[in-house]
């Protein structure tokens, strides 16, 4: 079986529409960015990169830090950034992207698509829920090179598009997959 992907935790924006760092949030007893740090763990992803940006964080983490000079680009440059992490650490059998506005991820949901991953590596994995696709994607190696070579200010759906026979969906009874916190309503509806 191969081995669980790294992960890749999105935490560079300015949150803007939040109108404070939604990775310093809290859910629960625990900032928004320790939820996703710990949802890669828990689901076993080595290593563990998360990228900054726009706000410094200064909470100790079972990751790697890395900063995004570029954040204000996009959220791809903040992709492309941890991805070039990653690579320096090793050679990842693919890479777990989790982003810092779904802290209600279910641990099950993760670990599903880790174990979906791990029995059919070659696949681009992303959770579907209602017949909608979702949060958080898991791309193959093979996939990387590509992504790593995008327009930094770009979108990689058209990549997705590109390489749709490599798209498989998991099945997950997780409303937060479609669900991102972007307005301070959407965390007064989490609490």
């Amino acid at each position: 079986m191969t081995a669980a992907p790294a992960a890749v935790v999105l935490a560079a924006g300015a949150s803007t529409r939040m109108g404070r760092p939604k990775a310093l949030l809290r859910h629960g007893e625990r900032s928004f960015v320790a939820c996703a740090v710990e949802l890669a763990a828990a689901a076993g992803c080595a290593p563990i990169v998360v990228v900054t940006g726009a706000q410094a964080i200064s909470e100790p983490l079972a990751a790697t830090l890395v900063h995004n000079p570029a954040w204000p680009m996009g959220q791809l440059s903040s992709l492309q950034r941890g991805l070039a992490a990653v690579l320096e650490l090793g050679e990842p059998s693919g890479v777990l992207v989790l982003t810092v506005d779904r802290p209600h991820l279910r641990v099950s949901t993760v670990n599903a698509m880790v174990a979906a991953f791990r029995e059919a590596p070659a696949y681009l994995w992303q959770p579907e829920h209602a017949g909608r696709r979702g949060h958080p994607l898991i791309y193959p190696a093979a996939l990387l090179p590509a992504l790593a070579a995008l327009p930094a200010s770009g979108d990689p759906r058209p990549l997705l598009r590109e390489h749709a026979a490599l798209r498989r969906g998991l099945a997950v009874d997780d409303p937060a997959t479609l669900d991102n916190l972007d307005h301070p309503e959407d965390l007064a509806r989490l609490r």
